[in-house]
Protein backbone atom coordinates (compact mmCIF):
# COMPACT_ATOMS: atom_id res chain seq x y z
CA UNK A 1 0.00 0.00 0.00
CA UNK A 2 1.87 3.21 -0.98
CA UNK A 3 1.76 5.59 1.59
CA UNK A 4 -0.17 8.66 1.60
CA UNK A 5 2.65 10.98 2.42
CA UNK A 6 4.40 9.59 -0.49
CA UNK A 7 1.77 9.96 -3.09
CA UNK A 8 1.27 13.85 -2.01
CA UNK A 9 4.91 14.51 -2.55
CA UNK A 10 5.11 13.77 -6.25
CA UNK A 11 5.39 15.96 -8.78
CA UNK A 12 2.93 16.21 -11.41
CA UNK A 13 2.99 17.68 -14.96
CA UNK A 14 -0.81 19.47 -14.88
CA UNK A 15 -0.98 20.65 -11.76
CA UNK A 16 2.70 22.54 -12.32
CA UNK A 17 1.92 24.01 -15.34
CA UNK A 18 -2.23 25.24 -14.19
CA UNK A 19 0.61 26.49 -11.13
CA UNK A 20 2.82 28.52 -13.61
CA UNK A 21 -0.58 30.00 -15.36
CA UNK A 22 -1.81 31.05 -11.93
CA UNK A 23 1.91 32.70 -11.78
CA UNK A 24 1.86 34.87 -14.65
CA UNK A 25 -2.31 34.89 -15.09
CA UNK A 26 -0.51 33.85 -18.90
CA UNK A 27 -1.80 30.38 -20.39
CA UNK A 28 -0.61 30.28 -23.98
CA UNK A 29 2.82 27.71 -23.41
CA UNK A 30 2.95 28.06 -27.49
CA UNK A 31 4.20 24.59 -29.34
CA UNK A 32 3.54 21.85 -27.21
CA UNK A 33 6.67 19.83 -27.94
CA UNK A 34 8.03 20.35 -24.37
CA UNK A 35 5.15 18.60 -23.04
CA UNK A 36 6.78 15.33 -23.36
CA UNK A 37 10.04 16.09 -22.13
CA UNK A 38 8.48 17.65 -19.22
CA UNK A 39 6.10 14.52 -18.67
CA UNK A 40 9.95 12.32 -18.68
CA UNK A 41 11.31 14.59 -16.54
CA UNK A 42 9.14 14.46 -13.95
CA UNK A 43 8.36 11.03 -14.20
CA UNK A 44 12.36 10.46 -13.86
CA UNK A 45 12.26 12.75 -10.87
CA UNK A 46 9.01 11.01 -9.20
CA UNK A 47 10.92 7.17 -9.31
CA UNK A 48 14.73 8.17 -8.41
CA UNK A 49 15.27 11.57 -7.13
CA UNK A 50 14.68 10.84 -3.48
CA UNK A 51 14.00 14.41 -3.27
CA UNK A 52 13.12 15.41 0.34
CA UNK A 53 11.54 18.68 -0.71
CA UNK A 54 10.44 18.45 -3.88
CA UNK A 55 7.85 20.94 -4.39
CA UNK A 56 10.47 23.45 -2.85
CA UNK A 57 13.74 22.03 -4.90
CA UNK A 58 12.61 20.29 -8.34
CA UNK A 59 8.78 21.76 -8.24
CA UNK A 60 10.30 25.21 -8.20
CA UNK A 61 12.29 25.13 -10.79
CA UNK A 62 10.57 23.10 -12.90
CA UNK A 63 7.36 25.57 -12.24
CA UNK A 64 9.31 28.76 -13.03
CA UNK A 65 10.79 26.95 -16.77
CA UNK A 66 6.90 26.83 -17.16
CA UNK A 67 6.06 30.42 -16.17
CA UNK A 68 9.02 31.09 -18.50
CA UNK A 69 7.68 29.63 -21.27
CA UNK A 70 4.44 31.63 -21.60
CA UNK A 71 6.39 34.76 -20.63
CA UNK A 72 8.23 33.88 -23.97
CA UNK A 73 5.19 33.79 -25.54
CA UNK A 74 3.85 36.90 -24.64
CA UNK A 75 6.78 38.35 -25.18
CA UNK A 76 6.61 38.06 -28.90
CA UNK A 77 2.95 39.18 -29.10
CA UNK A 78 3.95 42.21 -26.92
CA UNK A 79 7.11 42.73 -29.31
CA UNK A 80 6.76 40.97 -32.53
CA UNK A 81 9.59 42.79 -33.51
CA UNK A 82 11.77 40.31 -31.58
CA UNK A 83 10.94 37.67 -33.91
CA UNK A 84 13.16 39.17 -36.76
CA UNK A 85 16.58 39.49 -34.55
CA UNK A 86 19.44 37.47 -36.06
CA UNK A 87 21.12 35.76 -33.52
CA UNK A 88 25.10 35.09 -34.77
CA UNK A 89 27.13 33.17 -33.15
CA UNK A 90 30.67 33.69 -33.59
CA UNK A 91 31.65 30.12 -31.71
CA UNK A 92 30.06 27.50 -29.11
CA UNK A 93 32.73 26.56 -26.26
CA UNK A 94 32.21 22.72 -26.06
CA UNK A 95 34.12 20.80 -23.61
CA UNK A 96 33.93 18.78 -20.79
CA UNK A 97 33.54 20.52 -17.48
CA UNK A 98 36.75 21.26 -15.44
CA UNK A 99 38.71 21.61 -19.20
CA UNK A 100 39.43 25.39 -18.96
CA UNK A 101 35.86 26.06 -20.38
CA UNK A 102 34.66 28.66 -18.39
CA UNK A 103 37.94 30.42 -18.56
CA UNK A 104 38.20 30.42 -22.19
CA UNK A 105 34.24 31.71 -22.29
CA UNK A 106 35.04 34.74 -20.19
CA UNK A 107 37.82 35.35 -22.12
CA UNK A 108 36.65 35.56 -25.95
CA UNK A 109 33.83 36.71 -24.42
CA UNK A 110 35.63 39.90 -23.27
CA UNK A 111 36.63 40.58 -26.64
CA UNK A 112 35.77 44.18 -28.15
CA UNK A 113 32.76 43.58 -30.69
CA UNK A 114 32.13 39.75 -28.67
CA UNK A 115 29.56 39.09 -26.48
CA UNK A 116 27.81 36.32 -24.12
CA UNK A 117 24.81 36.20 -21.71
CA UNK A 118 24.93 37.53 -18.38
CA UNK A 119 24.15 35.21 -15.26
CA UNK A 120 21.58 38.04 -14.56
CA UNK A 121 20.25 37.14 -18.16
CA UNK A 122 20.25 33.43 -18.03
CA UNK A 123 18.35 33.84 -14.83
CA UNK A 124 15.51 36.27 -15.86
CA UNK A 125 15.28 36.61 -19.37
CA UNK A 126 12.47 38.21 -19.76
CA UNK A 127 10.99 41.54 -17.91
CA UNK A 128 9.44 41.42 -14.55
CA UNK A 129 5.75 42.42 -14.00
CA UNK A 130 6.57 46.46 -13.17
CA UNK A 131 9.74 46.50 -14.82
CA UNK A 132 10.38 49.95 -16.40
CA UNK A 133 11.31 49.19 -19.80
CA UNK A 134 15.29 49.51 -20.40
CA UNK A 135 15.95 49.05 -17.04
CA UNK A 136 16.86 45.41 -15.75
CA UNK A 137 18.05 46.43 -12.41
CA UNK A 138 15.16 44.95 -10.74
CA UNK A 139 16.18 41.46 -12.00
CA UNK A 140 19.96 42.56 -11.76
CA UNK A 141 18.78 42.97 -8.15
CA UNK A 142 17.14 39.51 -7.73
CA UNK A 143 20.05 37.65 -9.30
CA UNK A 144 22.58 39.32 -6.45
CA UNK A 145 19.84 37.90 -4.07
CA UNK A 146 19.49 34.25 -5.79
CA UNK A 147 23.44 33.83 -6.33
CA UNK A 148 23.48 35.02 -1.96
CA UNK A 149 20.93 32.83 -1.51
CA UNK A 150 22.67 29.34 -3.53
CA UNK A 151 25.98 29.91 -2.00
CA UNK A 152 24.53 29.70 1.32
CA UNK A 153 22.74 26.50 0.45
CA UNK A 154 25.53 25.38 -1.53
CA UNK A 155 28.42 26.41 0.81
CA UNK A 156 31.23 24.24 -1.22
CA UNK A 157 30.21 25.72 -4.95
CA UNK A 158 32.35 28.95 -4.61
CA UNK A 159 35.34 26.69 -4.57
CA UNK A 160 33.94 24.48 -7.72
CA UNK A 161 32.95 26.86 -9.96
CA UNK A 162 32.66 30.66 -9.94
CA UNK A 163 29.09 32.04 -9.67
CA UNK A 164 28.88 35.90 -9.92
CA UNK A 165 25.52 37.54 -11.14
CA UNK A 166 26.99 40.34 -13.50
CA UNK A 167 29.15 37.95 -15.06
CA UNK A 168 28.91 35.68 -18.34
CA UNK A 169 26.75 32.37 -18.22
CA UNK A 170 26.05 29.02 -19.70
CA UNK A 171 23.34 28.89 -22.16
CA UNK A 172 22.25 25.66 -20.74
CA UNK A 173 20.41 27.62 -18.10
CA UNK A 174 18.11 29.00 -20.87
CA UNK A 175 17.66 25.16 -21.99
CA UNK A 176 16.93 24.14 -18.82
CA UNK A 177 13.14 25.57 -19.77
CA UNK A 178 13.26 23.00 -22.35
CA UNK A 179 13.37 19.94 -20.41
CA UNK A 180 16.09 18.44 -22.04
CA UNK A 181 19.22 19.49 -20.02
CA UNK A 182 22.36 18.02 -18.68
CA UNK A 183 21.46 20.32 -15.55
CA UNK A 184 18.97 18.13 -14.50
CA UNK A 185 21.12 14.79 -13.66
CA UNK A 186 23.55 17.36 -12.09
CA UNK A 187 21.52 18.31 -9.88
CA UNK A 188 19.31 15.58 -8.64
CA UNK A 189 20.58 11.43 -9.17
CA UNK A 190 18.38 10.58 -12.03
CA UNK A 191 20.77 9.10 -14.06
CA UNK A 192 18.49 7.54 -16.04
CA UNK A 193 17.01 10.84 -17.17
CA UNK A 194 20.53 11.66 -18.25
CA UNK A 195 21.35 8.93 -20.53
CA UNK A 196 17.88 9.36 -21.84
CA UNK A 197 18.14 13.26 -22.69
CA UNK A 198 21.49 12.43 -24.44
CA UNK A 199 19.50 9.92 -26.92
CA UNK A 200 16.27 12.64 -27.95
CA UNK A 201 16.24 15.34 -30.57
CA UNK A 202 17.57 19.00 -29.16
CA UNK A 203 16.55 20.62 -32.32
CA UNK A 204 13.11 21.72 -30.75
CA UNK A 205 15.38 22.87 -27.97
CA UNK A 206 17.97 24.75 -29.66
CA UNK A 207 14.58 26.72 -31.63
CA UNK A 208 13.63 27.64 -28.20
CA UNK A 209 16.58 28.49 -27.37
CA UNK A 210 16.87 30.70 -30.25
CA UNK A 211 13.60 32.24 -29.33
CA UNK A 212 15.24 33.27 -25.71
CA UNK A 213 18.12 34.55 -27.00
CA UNK A 214 15.82 36.56 -29.50
CA UNK A 215 14.09 38.53 -26.61
CA UNK A 216 17.47 39.25 -24.98
CA UNK A 217 19.30 40.69 -27.69
CA UNK A 218 15.68 42.71 -28.76
CA UNK A 219 15.88 43.83 -24.95
CA UNK A 220 19.58 44.78 -25.41
CA UNK A 221 18.83 46.54 -28.78
CA UNK A 222 15.89 48.48 -26.89
CA UNK A 223 18.66 49.74 -24.30
CA UNK A 224 20.76 51.29 -26.81
CA UNK A 225 23.22 48.09 -27.03
CA UNK A 226 24.87 47.18 -30.33
CA UNK A 227 23.98 43.45 -31.92
CA UNK A 228 27.25 40.96 -31.44
CA UNK A 229 28.19 37.63 -32.23
CA UNK A 230 27.44 35.39 -29.02
CA UNK A 231 30.05 33.35 -27.46
CA UNK A 232 28.13 30.22 -26.20
CA UNK A 233 29.39 27.66 -23.72
CA UNK A 234 28.05 24.33 -22.06
CA UNK A 235 29.41 21.21 -21.71
CA UNK A 236 26.00 20.25 -22.40
CA UNK A 237 26.68 20.41 -25.85
CA UNK A 238 28.90 17.49 -26.05
CA UNK A 239 26.34 15.46 -23.18
CA UNK A 240 23.25 15.50 -25.30
CA UNK A 241 22.86 18.97 -27.12
CA UNK A 242 25.20 19.63 -29.70
CA UNK A 243 22.85 17.26 -32.81
CA UNK A 244 20.58 20.60 -31.94
CA UNK A 245 23.40 23.44 -31.32
CA UNK A 246 24.47 21.92 -35.53
CA UNK A 247 21.05 22.00 -36.72
CA UNK A 248 20.14 25.53 -35.17
CA UNK A 249 23.12 26.69 -36.58
CA UNK A 250 25.13 24.40 -39.02
CA UNK A 251 28.07 26.47 -39.37
CA UNK A 252 29.22 27.61 -36.10
CA UNK A 253 32.87 26.77 -34.83
CA UNK A 254 32.84 24.38 -31.85
CA UNK A 255 35.87 25.15 -29.40
CA UNK A 256 36.44 21.60 -27.64
CA UNK A 257 39.04 22.41 -24.18
CA UNK A 258 40.91 19.25 -23.04
CA UNK A 259 42.49 18.23 -19.81
CA UNK A 260 43.33 14.35 -18.52
CA UNK A 261 39.50 13.14 -17.40
CA UNK A 262 41.01 12.05 -14.20
CA UNK A 263 41.51 15.48 -13.09
CA UNK A 264 38.28 16.61 -14.75
CA UNK A 265 35.43 13.93 -13.75
CA UNK A 266 36.43 13.70 -10.12
CA UNK A 267 35.65 17.45 -9.70
CA UNK A 268 32.95 16.89 -11.42
CA UNK A 269 31.47 14.27 -9.00
CA UNK A 270 32.29 16.60 -6.52
CA UNK A 271 30.50 19.69 -7.57
CA UNK A 272 27.40 17.45 -8.16
CA UNK A 273 27.56 16.19 -4.86
CA UNK A 274 27.51 19.57 -3.23
CA UNK A 275 24.10 20.19 -5.02
CA UNK A 276 22.53 16.64 -4.46
CA UNK A 277 24.07 15.07 -0.47
CA UNK A 278 21.54 17.54 1.82
CA UNK A 279 18.42 16.80 -0.74
CA UNK A 280 18.02 13.79 -1.80
CA UNK A 281 17.45 10.47 0.45
CA UNK A 282 18.54 8.30 -2.75
CA UNK A 283 22.22 10.02 -3.59
CA UNK A 284 24.99 7.26 -3.09
CA UNK A 285 28.59 9.13 -3.56
CA UNK A 286 30.17 5.79 -5.13
CA UNK A 287 27.21 5.39 -7.66
CA UNK A 288 28.44 9.33 -9.73
CA UNK A 289 31.50 7.88 -11.08
CA UNK A 290 29.93 5.55 -12.70
CA UNK A 291 27.16 7.29 -14.12
CA UNK A 292 29.33 10.63 -15.46
CA UNK A 293 32.05 8.14 -16.76
CA UNK A 294 29.63 6.95 -18.92
CA UNK A 295 28.00 10.18 -19.58
CA UNK A 296 31.46 11.47 -20.79
CA UNK A 297 32.83 8.74 -22.99
CA UNK A 298 29.07 8.63 -24.54
CA UNK A 299 30.08 12.59 -25.59
CA UNK A 300 33.50 11.99 -26.52
CA UNK A 301 32.88 8.94 -28.67
CA UNK A 302 30.09 10.75 -30.50
CA UNK A 303 31.90 13.99 -30.63
CA UNK A 304 34.54 11.33 -32.83
CA UNK A 305 32.16 10.58 -34.98
CA UNK A 306 30.96 13.55 -35.69
CA UNK A 307 34.15 14.94 -36.49
CA UNK A 308 34.62 13.02 -39.66
CA UNK A 309 31.39 14.65 -40.89
CA UNK A 310 32.30 18.22 -40.27
CA UNK A 311 34.21 20.40 -42.12
CA UNK A 312 38.14 20.59 -41.65
CA UNK A 313 38.31 23.48 -38.98
CA UNK A 314 35.00 24.13 -37.93
CA UNK A 315 36.51 22.48 -34.48
CA UNK A 316 39.12 23.97 -32.77
CA UNK A 317 41.06 22.22 -29.87
CA UNK A 318 42.92 23.57 -27.03
CA UNK A 319 44.58 21.89 -24.19
CA UNK A 320 43.71 23.30 -20.62
CA UNK A 321 47.79 23.63 -19.78
CA UNK A 322 47.40 25.67 -22.66
CA UNK A 323 44.90 28.49 -21.12
CA UNK A 324 46.47 28.36 -17.53
CA UNK A 325 49.91 29.08 -18.60
CA UNK A 326 49.27 30.89 -21.69
CA UNK A 327 45.49 32.59 -21.52
CA UNK A 328 45.99 35.41 -23.62
CA UNK A 329 48.31 33.59 -26.46
CA UNK A 330 45.71 31.08 -26.17
CA UNK A 331 42.68 33.18 -26.44
CA UNK A 332 44.06 35.00 -29.28
CA UNK A 333 44.88 31.83 -31.48
CA UNK A 334 41.51 30.59 -30.93
CA UNK A 335 40.40 34.24 -31.70
CA UNK A 336 42.63 33.98 -35.10
CA UNK A 337 40.89 30.77 -36.04
CA UNK A 338 37.49 32.75 -35.57
CA UNK A 339 38.55 35.08 -38.03
CA UNK A 340 38.88 38.16 -35.22
CA UNK A 341 41.43 40.48 -35.95
CA UNK A 342 44.10 41.12 -33.10
CA UNK A 343 44.86 44.76 -32.35
CA UNK A 344 45.64 46.48 -29.17
CA UNK A 345 42.05 46.97 -27.80
CA UNK A 346 41.71 43.11 -27.93
CA UNK A 347 45.23 42.40 -25.84
CA UNK A 348 43.92 44.88 -23.15
CA UNK A 349 40.81 43.11 -23.28
CA UNK A 350 41.96 39.72 -22.62
CA UNK A 351 44.64 40.77 -19.89
CA UNK A 352 42.03 42.55 -17.81
CA UNK A 353 39.85 39.52 -17.76
CA UNK A 354 42.93 37.72 -16.72
CA UNK A 355 43.39 40.20 -14.24
CA UNK A 356 39.56 40.02 -13.11
CA UNK A 357 39.52 36.26 -12.92
CA UNK A 358 42.46 34.93 -10.98
CA UNK A 359 42.01 31.92 -9.38
CA UNK A 360 43.67 32.79 -6.48
CA UNK A 361 40.41 34.55 -5.22
CA UNK A 362 38.70 31.52 -4.94
CA UNK A 363 39.00 29.06 -2.36
CA UNK A 364 40.49 25.24 -3.26
CA UNK A 365 38.18 22.94 -4.29
CA UNK A 366 39.23 19.10 -2.64
CA UNK A 367 37.82 16.17 -3.55
CA UNK A 368 38.94 12.80 -4.17
CA UNK A 369 38.56 9.98 -6.84
CA UNK A 370 37.73 7.09 -4.64
CA UNK A 371 34.86 8.45 -2.50
CA UNK A 372 32.88 8.56 -6.28
CA UNK A 373 33.80 4.66 -6.85
CA UNK A 374 36.80 5.86 -9.14
CA UNK A 375 40.63 4.66 -9.65
CA UNK A 376 42.77 6.93 -11.74
CA UNK A 377 43.79 3.71 -13.11
CA UNK A 378 40.43 2.80 -14.38
CA UNK A 379 39.73 6.32 -15.47
CA UNK A 380 42.85 6.62 -17.85
CA UNK A 381 41.66 2.92 -18.93
CA UNK A 382 38.32 4.22 -19.84
CA UNK A 383 39.51 7.07 -21.49
CA UNK A 384 42.62 5.89 -23.02
CA UNK A 385 41.09 6.27 -26.69
CA UNK A 386 40.58 10.51 -25.91
CA UNK A 387 43.65 10.58 -23.97
CA UNK A 388 46.27 9.21 -26.66
CA UNK A 389 44.41 11.46 -29.53
CA UNK A 390 44.30 14.55 -28.15
CA UNK A 391 46.47 14.51 -24.86
CA UNK A 392 49.71 12.61 -26.04
CA UNK A 393 52.72 14.05 -25.68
Amino acid sequence: MTDQAEVTRQLDAQVLMEQARIETALDDFGDPWFEAPLGSLIDHVNRDAGLLSPDSSAGVRIRSALSDRLRLVQYFKDHPAAADERIELACAIIGLPRTGSTMMHRLLAAVPGLTAPWWWETAFPLPLPGEAAGDPAPRQEAARQMVDWLLTQWPDFESIDPMDAMAVNEEVVLLDRTFLSTTYDSMMPIHAYGHWQADQDHEPAFRDLYRFMQAIQHQRVLRGEPRRPWVFKTPHHLLGGIGGLLKVWPGVKLVMTHRHVGQVLPSYCSMCASLSINSSSTYRKEDQGAHWSRRFRTGLERLEALRRELPAGQIIDVRYEDTVNDPVGTAQRVLEQLGHARDGAVQAALEACVADNARDARPRHKYGAQEFGLTPEGIAADFAFYHDQYLAK
